[in-house]
Formats: structure tokens, sequence, C-alpha cells
């Protein structure tokens, strides 16, 4: 897998920062024909790093949507480093990616979706967002299916590891009517 260093790549103007491997650039650009502009309205950047952690728990990805009420404006901001580069980041909303839990490209482009879909349940539904919400976690994936079974090949692909994905399936298939499953679930 070949990574390539410190070259943002940008969707629909939202830059994507870290190691991103040839493929998950490439499914980027398929994710960008997939997802209309105005659902990543506000994103102030995508950080791809090789870990991520939520209160000490390992996650696929997360999407930060704003500081605690409770922070000082000068203490609002989140520093970390990806590939020995430091990163300051003072403004929401965010988002960060495992790329290395999520180094296949669908499974990859499955999670960006998946916290796109976070972000649209916060702006344009006005919800607020909290932690292992499961009404939030099924929006952000059926959010997710939709686009995601629009990028070709994707309909057969396996997706691992996702809460709630069986039941977010069974809801887009409710809507949607399909004869089959749409994705092949293994869960790990």
């Amino acid at each position: 897998m070949f990574w390539k260093k410190d070259e943002p790549v940008a969707v629909h103007g939202v830059l994507f920062y870290g190691l991103l491997s040839k493929k998950q650039r490439a499914i980027l650009k398929e994710i960008e024909k997939v997802t209309p502009p105005e659902a990543w309205n506000g994103v102030k950047g995508v950080y791809c790093l090789g870990s991520v952690k939520v209160q000490g728990r390992d996650v696929l990805g997360v999407y930060y949507g704003q500081f605690p009420k409770q922070t000082s404006a000068k203490k609002q901001a989140l520093h970390f480093e990806i590939n020995y580069k430091k990163y300051t980041v003072k403004e929401c909303p965010i988002v960060f990616i495992d790329t290395m839990k999520n180094k296949k490209a669908h499974q990859f482009a499955f999670i960006v979706l998946h916290e796109l879909g976070h972000h649209v349940d916060r702006t344009q539904n006005q919800v607020v967002l909290r932690e292992g919400n499961k009404q939030q976690e099924l929006f952000a994936n059926t959010y997710a299916i939709e686009h995601f079974l629009q990028i070709e090949g994707m309909e057969s692909k396996q997706l691992y590891n996702i809460p709630y994905l069986q039941e977010a399936i069974q809801q887009y298939q409710q809507v949607h009517s399909p004869l089959r499953s749409p994705l092949t679930l293994r869960v790990e």
C-alpha cells in the first residue's frame, strides 16, 4: 500500500489531511460524485489518523461537531499529530477517520459517509448529537448506505464493526424495497 504524506485532498472544498493510500484518495473522488456539495457545508476539515480514540475506546471515525459549551474560547482547540506533523484545530465541526482500521477503500468510504451523515443530521435536522445515541447512529448509517450504494461495485462489499448497521440496512430496505440485501455484512 502506497501512502502519500501531507498532500491534502479536497471533497467539495473540504480538505482531508493525513496519510491516505492511493485507493483511499481515489474513493474520495467517488464520494465527491455521490454527495451533494451542501452536505459538506461548514465542515472545517477531515483528519486521517492511524488511530482514533474516544474516551479511551478505539473507533473507526468520529464527528466532532462543537467544543463543549463550558470550554472557554481560549481553550477551544484540539492538538494532535499525524506523521510527525503537528495540528491545532480551533474550529468545528471536524471529522477524524482511522485510516489503519479502514485500510480498504470501501470501508474507508463508508466511514467517511457515516461521519458526513452525522454532520447532515446536526446541521439540516438541527439535532444535538449525543455519543452512542442509537437513533443518530442509525441515521448516519442509513445516510451512508444511500450514498455508498451509488458508488459502482459497492453493493456486494463487506463492512466490519459498524454498530447498528444491520438495523440500518433493514430500515433502508423498508424505504427503498429492494428484493435482496444491498450489503454483505460481516461482524467480528
